[in-house]
């Protein structure tokens, strides 16, 4: 029904550091550009109000992106450090930081460059799970990790690349997410406390949403081809299968709790 879009030329995948380096001298924002209605309780919501009864002394934001969640805690931390692989994100998060925030550029994969026992808060929301086999280290002992993570729909969800295949991957069976989460943390020595499953149901109002999540970081030509090639069929589809809200998905996510055992 559409052509696969992974193969023009200036496609990225999203969230490799290429992508997010094109992201950011896009926009300077980790940011989405279009508009969902969630039904219920959003899983970000869910994970913040648990994280604002976590915060305190020196706290570590691991995939910090342009800096503005982290902000959110500098009136309840003493120390709010966030962490992040694009140079251009962490341009923008420090020309808009709270006094006591500063950020760090790096990348999980080689590491946390921080000290042992450093931190009494480390979390991640939306991020890399390459941090967990660090985590132990740079926490203080009895020190708290909370992370979301996207999580595997396993024949539950509804994605984007049933209604639209080509233009989204296909939904995949099984628990690779899962999988990757707990193998990670089966090499970071932490207590995990929890892993919670948690269901969103969201609504894209119109096209245009769709458009604007698959040009996501991509190309001013990119999104043209799509439109050119694609718009027609996208709109058919949407209207085909789209209810009094809008076209209905539904998604996962993990909510990861444990404990520093220093």
């Amino acid at each position: 029904m559409f052509p696969d879009i992974t193969q023009h030329p200036e496609w990225l995948r999203g969230q490799t550091l290429a992508w997010c380096n094109r992201l950011a001298g896009q926009t300077g924002k980790y940011e989405y550009p279009w508009t969902t209605i969630v039904e219920g309780q959003a899983a970000e919501d869910i994970f913040s109000e648990k994280l604002a009864k976590l915060v305190r002394g020196k706290v570590l934001e691991v995939g910090c992106g342009h800096g503005a969640f982290a902000n959110q805690w500098a009136s309840q931390a003493a120390e709010v450090v966030g962490y992040d692989m694009t140079e251009g994100f962490l341009h923008t998060a420090e020309q808009n930081r709270e006094p006591n925030v500063s950020f760090v550029l790096g990348n999980t994969h080689d590491g946390l460059p921080f000290k042992e026992n450093e931190f009494d808060l480390a979390y991640t929301k939306k991020g890399p799970t390459s941090w967990y086999p660090e985590a132990n280290r740079i926490l203080k002992p009895g020190g708290d990790v909370l992370s979301l993570h996207p999580g595997d729909g396993n024949g539950e969800s509804i994605e984007l690349g049933s209604y639209f295949p080509g233009l989204f991957a296909p939904p995949q069976q099984g628990t690779p997410i899962l999988d990757k989460i707990n193998l990670m943390l089966s090499q970071s020595k932490l207590d995990v406390l929890s892993i919670r499953r948690l269901r969103e149901t969201t609504y894209l109002p119109t096209v245009e949403d769709v458009l604007q999540i698959i040009g996501f970081g991509q190309t001013e030509d990119f999104n043209q081809f799509v439109r050119v090639n694609c718009l027609e069929g996208i709109s058919r589809q949407f209207d085909l299968n789209r209810g009094q809200q809008g076209l209905k998905t539904i998604s996962f996510y993990y909510l990861v709790q444990a404990k520093g055992t220093n």
